[in-house]
């Protein structure tokens, strides 16, 4: 491929999580010029037929075929198996360089890091998963699953404001404005409505760490101080990766309580005790940044 060859590639970048897809079709600058998403490419959960019609409804809503595709899969812990690929991707991205490993890897190389790097998600879930080199292998610390472990994710604040909420209305607990917080959020007219809420059908995860934005921007004592514990919970978690790693590793932050809660993720820096930052491009973009590295 010659120089001006280049230029007029595109290369296609796409996170698969477990619930929906995005994705964004670069150029060569790494400039976004298009976006498209879709359903689950998990197909070890959902089935073939299932993410392969996901991954044609991405393709649909594109003004062209890439030059090259990466593809980071919930459903992978590591690189993808060449069959695996080849089942997905089959008939709707012949011809083309691909790859396909897990969204840990994408949300690396949004880091854009050629050297030791780390990142730390907090969204419903944890993890935190890092590297010396884009050619080494991935490490990770959590990621357990929020029955046994996820410590610091929106589910571990959710479920920790309502027990605290529960706790203050019964007076085994101090006081807390999380109790008429978590009547309001969920419909319940008093607190004894919870268990029929909770129970006659249980709560789904995601629907427990949904208490989480109300949990972190409450200003309440009792509310603050789980914003405090979780953050310092997954620092720990964090710390026991950075270990593993050289003293010189960039952390990067991604997921929703680092975005979008300051109190959260200063919380956080502070219990790590190192520098720490936000992605400055999404875990899409670094599947599209990975995707031009097919093409090198």
């Amino acid at each position: 491929m010659n120089h001006s060859d280049q230029h007029t590639c595109t290369f296609l970048g796409i996170d698969g999580g477990g619930t929906k897809t995005t994705a964004v079709l670069c150029n060569a600058q790494g400039q976004v010029i298009a976006q498209a998403a879709a359903g689950s490419l998990n197909y070890r959960a959902l089935g073939y037929d299932t993410a392969r019609a996901s991954l044609r409804e991405i393709l649909a809503q594109l003004p062209h075929k890439p030059s090259a595709a990466f593809i980071g899969n919930a459903a992978l812990a590591s690189d993808a198996p060449p069959e695996e690929l080849h089942a997905l991707t089959h008939g709707i991205l012949d011809g083309i360089p691909v790859g396909m490993s897990s969204d840990l890897y994408i949300a690396l190389e949004a880091m854009q890091c050629q050297g030791p790097c780390a990142v730390v998600i907090a969204g419903t879930g944890s993890m935190c998963a890092g590297r010396t080199a884009p050619s080494e292998p991935i490490i990770h610390t959590g990621g357990w699953g929020w029955l046994l472990g996820d410590e610091g994710s929106g589910f571990a604040l959710g479920w920790e404001g309502l027990r605290a909420a529960l706790r203050g209305y019964e007076g085994s607990g101090p006081t807390t404005e999380l109790t008429a917080e978590v009547c309001a959020f969920y419909g319940a007219q008093q607190p004894e409505d919870l268990l029929d809420i909770f129970y006659n059908p249980p709560k789904k995860h995601n629907e427990i760490a949904a208490f989480a934005r109300v949990v972190s921007s409450l200003d309440d004592s009792v509310a603050q101080a789980i914003v405090q514990r979780c953050a310092a919970e997954l620092a720990q978690t964090a710390k026991a990766l950075l270990r593993k790693l050289p003293a010189d590793t960039q952390v990067g932050l991604w997921g929703g309580l680092f975005e979008r809660r300051e109190n959260y993720r200063q919380a956080f820096c502070d219990a790590l005790g190192v520098p720490a930052a936000v992605l400055a491009i999404p875990p899409v973009q670094g599947a599209a940044v990975a995707a031009m590295r097919l093409m090198e």
